[in-house]
């Protein structure tokens, strides 16, 4: 009773900051910030400290050597305005030798590949008197190696190492796209004091920019640097004496931006599949998920709906999930 009035107190604080998050402008790098998966939407974006499926690496490196197994996942969403984010990224924990090595040496890793994809088509182009020239897309991605340590049974250091490449094509003078590179590093932490309860800890973005070379589209185009926020999350993960439920909360904070709180529930049956509800920022979020096994694999498949804030439709989140 004394750790679930503790977990209770560490919701019940993060609820009352909720209050104080108010809308902000964009940066650079969005599609990192707006959460990847159906089953992580649904629950509000706050999955910072579950470690149980392949999208670990991306939201905490840390989780990777609590990992259940080989997983493999992809995921879709379908977003207003012509907008589009894709996921496909595989991960696995690393365990030296058999089940008596590892009980005398705890040491255990783990390792994950990912690449999130984002878009916008459709976007249309005008001249100086206002007539239409022609359509333009944009597209974002970011290529994740993850890695992580656990030296210790009930913790885990890990790091993101991040290439993002960016592309804007038919916008130069000789119809050419403008690209940019670079590089990105996210350091994560995880700690399980107890069965039932998980920290997690997640400096995300450091170094994360934008180079964009204009010269060629302007004439008298420069370099700029377009710097992506960095980000502290601090997320707990609780799952009652009843097994089947699982309380999620998080905080996020970066000096670019407003405060942002993320809160998630879940209620599933191994068997069948699961019933998620949450809070992302402020905005509801809805989902299930369904269980299966074909050849002797497990597999899942997830949706999540966001409800509308100050976009003009909701997000329709489908993912799918597997053991390997």
């Amino acid at each position: 009773m004394k750790r679930f009035g503790a977990i209770a107190g560490l919701l019940l604080m993060l609820a009352l900051g909720a209050s104080a998050s108010e809308g902000d402008g964009g940066y650079a790098g969005a599609f990192l910030r707006m959460g990847i998966g159906a089953r992580a939407k649904a629950m509000g974006d706050a999955f910072s400290a579950v470690a149980e499926d392949a999208f670990a690496g991306v939201y905490n490196p840390a989780l990777l050597p609590h990992l259940p197994g080989r997983l493999a996942a992809l995921s879709y969403a379908f977003l207003p305005l012509d907008r589009k984010l894709d996921f496909i990224g595989y991960a696995q924990p690393l365990r030296p030798g058999n089940g008596e090595d590892e009980e005398h040496n705890p040491l255990r890793a783990g390792f994950g590949l990912a690449w999130i994809h984002a878009g916008v088509d459709g976007i249309d182009g005008r001249d100086l008197a206002g007539n239409h020239t022609q359509d333009y897309s944009f597209s974002e991605n970011a290529f994740f190696l993850s890695f992580a340590l656990s030296p210790a049974e009930k913790f885990s250091i890990g790091v993101n190492g991040k290439i993002l490449y960016a592309r804007m094509p038919g916008v130069n003078n000789d119809e050419s796209a403008v690209t940019s590179m670079g590089l990105g590093v996210d350091f994560g932490a995880y700690y399980a004091p107890f069965r039932q309860l998980s920290l997690g800890l997640v400096m995300r973005d450091n170094l994360s920019k934008y180079t964009w070379n204009t010269e060629k589209v302007w004439e008298r185009g420069t370099s700029v640097n377009d710097r992506f926020p960095r980000t502290l999350r601090l997320a707990v993960a609780y799952r009652p004496p009843v097994e089947w439920l699982l309380l999620t909360a998080e905080s996020e904070d970066a000096k670019e931006q407003n405060p942002r709180y993320h809160f998630g529930a879940e209620a599933a049956l191994p068997a069948v599949g699961a019933l998620r509800a949450g809070l992302d920022d402020g905005q509801l979020t809805f989902g299930l998920g369904c269980n299966l096994q074909i050849y002797g694999k497990k597999m899942a498949l997830n949706y999540a709906y966001v409800a509308p804030g100050e976009g003009p439709r909701a997000d329709h989140i489908f993912s799918w999930h597997a053991s390997l």
